[in-house]
């Protein structure tokens, strides 16, 4: 894998990135995590080939002496970051640095699908995974694919065709055949670039490139344990499809727990801050026609709590009209009473008791007694019409002139 980094198609961290990972310098200081891991006869061989240091004296320098000459060698420019990688072959590198280290340095940013799938075919051509694991450990669109769902996911409808009628023939529904019936190659190339990774992540894990998070989450203010870590890992890779090294992994599950911890602080600080208001229990008035008087509704007591502010006429006003109450009461009874008891005023005005109606008497008798057996009264025409049309009377009627006598002619 060092090596494929190296060519121009797998190429996914430059030279100077190598340098920036295992050789951090400034014009200062500079951190030696390459070199102190090397045996003498290892190193010395390569300083002497930069020219920085002879052969036999770079055999005796200590860890010391080495990180000054190489770091003296970058600042002033003898070597530059491509001599540093070709000076430090694939072979070195793999052989006395952390494998953790280098996986970090690898997996560590955007990967290409090339880099993705040679991880993948080398990794079983050498046999540390088989079909089997693969397609259990396939996971698409942040795990809702699963297995052979993630490799129909993306065949078109031909590929597909042509992979059941394989199956059809070879007879073997195995992990081992339905990836040998579609072809390994066929595999990489058309599944999807997440399950890839999502795949590759889990392998690390598998292989010890990974190291595990120690179990201390149940203490207080621990870091989170691994189940922690990796049962959250679905949501992370789908969020981070990049993201591999368990630091980067537990650090984002952190800064997802403080953005969620933050999110249900400004909930709570939403909520309703208003002071508790006490209704009074009014009783229901029942709108029917009823004989009995609806019960009284309780009268609301303001105390002077309530109103602070009182107008000094509105003050004036009250104790007059107290004054004036008191008096009349001194004036009217015998002195002893007082203000709060009852009060003589009648439960119902006296203008409104109207007295009793007299009973309505007919012609003959009371009102619904029944009428005498006399006989019926004979009407003519003439009495009729005379009764539908009445005479009315002429006002100021002039002066009739008087028949002259007989004796008068």
């Amino acid at each position: 894998m060092e090596d494929h980094r190296r060519t121009d198609a797998g190429r996914v961290r430059t030279a100077k990135e190598l340098v920036a990972e295992f050789f951090p310098y400034d014009e200062k200081k500079a951190t030696d995590r390459l070199f102190l891991h090397m045996p003498s006869d290892v190193r010395g061989p390569v300083l002497a080939k930069w020219g920085i240091r002879g052969a036999k004296a770079a055999l005796k320098d200590d860890d010391a002496k080495v990180q000054f000459v190489v770091h003296d060698a970058l600042v002033a420019g003898d070597i530059d970051d491509r001599i540093f990688e070709d000076g430090i072959t694939a072979e070195i590198l793999v052989d006395w640095v952390e494998l953790a280290d280098w996986w970090a340095f690898w997996r560590h940013g955007k990967l290409t699908g090339l880099a993705t799938q040679k991880a993948l075919a080398t990794a079983r051509d050498v046999g540390l995974i088989d079909e089997k694991w693969f397609l259990e450990n396939l996971q698409g669109r942040g795990g809702k694919l699963r297995g052979t769902d993630v490799l129909c996911d993306t065949l078109s409808k031909d590929q597909i065709i042509a992979w059941m009628r394989k199956l059809h023939e070879t007879g073997d529904g195995s992990p081992a055949g339905l990836v040998g019936a579609l072809g390994w190659e066929t595999v990489l190339a058309k599944t999807a670039q997440d399950a890839l990774l999502h795949a590759l992540d889990q392998f690390a894990r598998k292989a010890g490139l990974v190291p595990e998070p120690a179990p201390n989450s149940e203490r207080r203010g621990g870091p989170p344990s691994h189940e922690a870590t990796t049962g959250k890992h679905d949501k992370l890779a789908e969020a981070h499809p990049t993201v591999a090294v368990p630091g980067e992994v537990a650090a984002l599950a952190a800064e997802d727990a403080i953005a969620d911890a933050k999110s249900r602080a400004a909930a709570a600080s939403k909520r309703d801050s208003g002071l508790p208001v006490a209704i009074p229990d009014i009783p229901a008035v029942d709108g029917g026609d009823s004989d009995d008087e609806p019960p009284s509704i309780p009268s609301v007591q303001w105390s002077a709590k309530e109103h602070d502010e009182e107008s000094p006429k509105l003050a004036k006003a009250r104790a007059a009209m107290l004054e004036t109450l008191i008096s009349t009461e001194k004036s009217t009874g015998d002195g002893k009473r007082e203000l709060w008891d009852e009060s003589e005023i009648p439960a119902k005005p006296s203008s409104l008791e109207w007295p009793e109606p007299p009973p309505i008497i007919a012609a003959h008798g009371t009102l619904g007694a029944d009428p005498p057996s006399d006989p019926p009264i004979s009407l003519q025409e003439s009495d009729l019409q005379k009764a539908s049309s009445p005479h009315l009377p002429v006002p100021n009627p002039p002066p009739v002139p008087r028949k002259p006598n007989e004796s008068e002619q």
